[in-house]
């Protein structure tokens, strides 16, 4: 088969595709905006308020100066893990930030041309953390009803990290920049990039998660849960939780059904810290956006799976450390901005940073 002729039998394929999905939202347009109501509510509620802080403060500590100062403070816990100094600040701040602020530094960081390839790849699959507010706040505190809880789901996420990125210490480390200590600055431009940068990635995350809602509807409207319920029957494990799983590993947001199957708190500890260190397909899709590509996507599900594995591993042992909850707390619509649950403060935020969006670079 010449090329062109390939070529034509793949963009009719996909042409064909894009139709179906039109046909589909088409016909089922009721169940696809109630699904797309409620993940816009979650991104407002929890997703916003959680991400939004933490994803600005990443990127003024790296615009600012003020990671790569703290890196060279850190040598010679950096050339234990086998990076340098600048790679080394950019590993800490995405344990502390959340998903995205790795990718994202990453990514402003090979454009800079201040990694090397081989650091890129290697570093994609590490710089890559849930961040307390996501752990402590929501994990652990409002679906497992234990702040404590959410504290060890974080440590564990940074453990495994860890001892990921000791096994892939590469034999040799490229030396540190000679040249001082930068200077650490603030002004206000600095903070403007900041916003922008940081509503930027917002838009990107929330429309990610919206339609990984879409894409789970659209599978419940064809019907294609055969393969859980074909687990389910072949590993003994009710429906409800082979369903729930698969749920949050697709989109670690919607972690709720999971907490609600009614697991022992010794099992459903591991099984969340797991879940979280692998961060879900929409997280990999996010990070694979925000980051322009820098990570091939085989090595980070592959990395991304190991972690998980060594997160529920080391939470398997630490559970029984923990006193039970007397009951997980349901996920509500308290994890809003507001005592009242209001949905305004995040708007406003969005509102806000909106003009940013529309900045030409």
């Amino acid at each position: 088969m010449d090329e062109r002729r390939r070529q034509d039998l793949t963009a009719a394929g996909a042409a064909m595709l894009l139709l179906g999905v039109l046909i589909l939202l088409a016909q089922n347009a009721a169940g696809f905006a109630a699904v797309l109501r409620s993940r816009m509510l979650l991104c407002l509620q929890t997703l916003v308020p959680s991400l939004y802080g933490s994803t600005a403060a990443a990127l003024l500590l790296r615009e600012s100066g003020a990671g790569e100062w703290l890196g060279g403070k850190c040598r010679r816990t950096a050339r234990l893990f086998g990076m340098r100094p600048a790679c080394f600040s950019v590993f800490v701040i995405s344990q502390l930030a959340g998903y995205p602020a790795g990718a994202v530094l990453l990514s402003r960081m090979q454009k800079a041309n201040a990694l090397t390839p081989a650091e890129c790849t290697r570093l994609c699959g590490l710089c890559f953390g849930c961040g307390p507010a996501f752990a402590v706040g929501l994990a652990g505190g409002q679906l497992l009803g234990s702040a404590s809880a959410g504290w060890m789901l974080f440590g564990a996420g940074i453990a495994a990290n860890a001892i990921l990125a000791l096994l892939n210490r590469p034999r040799e480390i490229l030396p540190a920049d000679s040249a001082p200590s930068p200077l650490v600055h603030l002004d206000a431009e600095m903070l403007t990039d900041a916003v922008s940068g940081t509503m930027r990635s917002l838009v990107q995350i929330c429309g990610m998660v919206m339609l990984s809602g879409l894409a789970a509807e659209a599978c419940r409207v064809l019907r294609l849960t055969a393969l859980p319920d074909a687990l389910s029957d072949r590993l003994h494990i009710p429906q409800p939780v082979i369903r729930a799983f698969c749920s949050a590993a697709a989109d670690i947001t919607q972690l709720e059904p999971l907490c609600g199957c009614g697991l022992p708190f010794r099992v459903l500890l591991p099984l969340t810290g797991g879940l979280l260190s692998f961060g879900g397909l929409c997280v990999h899709l996010q990070c694979r956006a925000l980051g322009g590509g820098i990570c091939p996507m085989r090595k980070l599900l592959l990395r991304r799976f190991f972690a998980g594995i060594l997160a529920a591993f080391l939470l398997f042992f630490a559970a029984p450390l923990l006193p039970v909850p007397d009951a997980a707390a349901v996920f509500a619509p308290r994890t809003a901005v507001s005592a009242q649950g209001s949905v305004l403060p995040a708007l406003l935020i969005f509102c806000t940073g909106f003009p940013f969006l529309i900045k030409k670079d």
